[in-house]
């Protein structure tokens, strides 16, 4: 394809957002009129399908934020009305499980598909994209062919678990370390080795998936874990409160910084712990839960943990699933070490801070900053503000 307004490279949940956010505008005839393009190396819709939030937990976010920016009685509002789509709003103010979250992502996909028929493209495995002379985007395949050229990129390719990295940094060695993903996507089976014959297991990293994993497994096993058999290492403790008088029933050492959403009202919205992972927390922090035990990074007891646990389940976050940018002379553009960063208005940056010109960056793997410098991750950021943000730059290009 040549000559498109857009090319989205990457079809997972966050890419959907360009076309819910056009139809919330009533500009998608507009977006379908100037030609926009959806790439992605899955080798068929039900492979991809199997991708979206394939895991055995609940959401840290209750029902409404995944059909939010989905409009009533817009282009895509079918997927309101599937089973997931009823059940999500069932439970608008309750959490979800994550299983049913991607149900619905499914369901709203195949909506976005019957929309824009030709608009999808899959396996369609994305090795760069280039800029060219005229200032336009040309993505191209492992072999150099030209894939699709277009006025503007959106980079959807999610995040990775870079777990080589974190075996090299702690000196754990590859074959006793499984990524949070894996694990939560019901990979258990070096868990119930390592707890059938009586190790230890340590969970890296403080953060949601942190403490899920930990209540996974003490879920699934239960008294086959002993007092102390679990053990995860954080940097720090966040959690989050709907608003201060919240803060009243924690101890006053675990409260910390509090950081207060000027949108939302949420504090620590984007980090603090919320629903399940944060009860596990607060039991485990007063003594109510002692096969899990907490130890700080970098302390005596987090490196004997990692030391002598069977098994290390790496929940530090995800790294950016790059697609290399090159410019017009062939020169790759560099984009950052490991996460790209976007600006306050989801331009991918370069290694100088400086906005690559017609190229955007959507979802987990190129999330935006708030002003303390936390990412904000959460499908209604990506399908509300972000992909607005993105679509009123994307069309005001149609316009020149």
């Amino acid at each position: 394809m040549s000559g498109a307004l857009c090319q989205v490279i990457g079809c997972g949940p966050a890419a959907l957002g360009l076309a819910l956010a056009a139809d919330r505008r009533a500009e998608l005839p507009r977006l379908l009129a100037e030609g926009t393009a959806f790439l992605d190396r899955s080798p068929t819709p039900a492979a991809l399908g199997g991708l979206r939030f394939p895991f055995l937990i609940d959401a840290n976010s209750v029902g409404r934020d995944f059909f939010a920016g989905v409009r009533a009685d817009g282009a895509f509002a079918a997927a309101l009305h599937g089973r997931a789509g009823r059940q999500l709003r069932e439970r608008h103010d309750r959490g979800v499980p994550l299983r049913l979250v991607g149900a619905f992502m499914n369901d709203l996909s195949r909506a976005v598909e019957d929309v824009l028929p030709d608009g999808f493209t899959y396996g369609a495995d994305v090795r760069g994209v280039r800029r060219n002379r005229d200032g336009s985007w040309t993505s191209v395949d492992g072999a150099g062919s030209a894939l699709v050229t277009s006025e503007s990129v959106v980079l959807a390719t999610g995040g990775y678990e870079d777990t080589a990295r974190v075996c090299r940094r702690y000196g754990v060695p590859p074959g006793r370390l499984i990524g949070s993903a894996q694990l939560l996507s019901g990979r258990l089976d070096e868990a119930a080795q390592v707890i059938g014959s009586g190790g230890r297991i340590a969970v890296l990293g403080g953060s949601h998936s942190g403490f899920a994993a930990a209540q996974l497994l003490l879920d699934r096993f239960g008294d086959g874990i002993p007092a102390g058999g679990l053990v995860l290492v954080h940097r720090s403790i966040s959690l989050s409160y709907a608003d201060l008088s919240e803060t009243e029933s924690v101890p006053a050492a675990l409260v910390g910084r509090l950081e207060t959403c000027p949108e939302s009202g949420v504090i620590n919205r984007f980090h603090g712990l919320r629903s399940g992972p944060r009860e596990l927390c607060l039991r485990a922090l007063q003594g109510r839960e002692p096969r899990l035990t907490l130890r700080e990074s970098g302390s005596a007891g987090a490196r004997t943990a990692l030391a002598e646990a069977g098994l290390v389940v790496h929940a530090l976050g995800y790294r950016t699933r790059e697609v290399p940018l090159f410019d017009q002379w062939g020169q790759r553009i560099p984009t950052g070490d490991g996460t790209v960063a976007v600006d306050d208005r989801c331009r991918v940056l370069d290694a100088d801070r400086t906005p690559v010109p017609g190229v955007f960056g959507l979802g987990l793997g190129y999330a935006r900053s708030d002003s303390w410098g936390r990412r904000r991750v959460g499908i209604n950021t990506f399908h509300g503000e972000d992909a607005e943000r993105i679509m009123s730059q994307v069309l005001a290009t149609a316009m020149v």
